[in-house]
């Protein structure tokens, strides 16, 4: 009777191990499953930073042909610009607002101060470098003017 105890005793302790066992593989394909998900959705990541730096240098590129007043290629260069961030925004890169917004360290990088009464503190007064979004992820952060020190608006 005493070895039909034990062995009831260790079925069951085999029984619970069994469950958690497979509550830990149950819950290892869940990971898994979120982690491929994650991976084929910012696989192109790396690509698209360095579109991104080809979209600033085509932006620019427009803006001093519109200073030279050479309309024909700024009307180029402005068609080519404006098909590769079409490309991106199918893509799931978005830009992140700054000028006029408050400073967020998370998808900002603060690179100077600026002191303006006209504009509460911690306000971003002027962007150097757009930033940009891969659908909820930041992929380059917004470089950014932050006002300080007026700790009051002139109104």
């Amino acid at each position: 009777m005493e070895e039909l105890d034990n062995v009831k005793e260790q079925n069951e302790e085999y029984l619970l191990r069994l469950q958690r066992l497979q509550a830990d593989f149950e819950n290892f394909k869940r990971r898994t499953k979120i982690q491929s998900k994650d991976l084929a959705k910012y696989a192109s990541i790396d690509l698209i930073r360095e579109l991104l730096d080809i979209s600033d240098n085509l932006e620019r590129a427009a803006q001093a042909l519109r200073a030279e007043g050479i309309q024909g290629f700024y009307e180029g260069i402005e068609l080519i610009y404006k098909q590769l961030c079409d490309i991106l925004r199918r893509n799931g890169v978005t830009r992140i607002e700054s000028v006029g917004e408050l400073f967020d360290p998370r998808v900002h990088e603060a690179i100077m101060s600026v002191s303006d009464t006209k504009l509460p503190d911690s306000v971003i007064a002027e962007e150097i470098q757009k930033g940009y979004k891969l659908y909820d992820k930041v992929i380059r952060p917004s470089k950014v003017k932050v006002n300080k020190g007026t700790n009051r608006v002139d109104q």
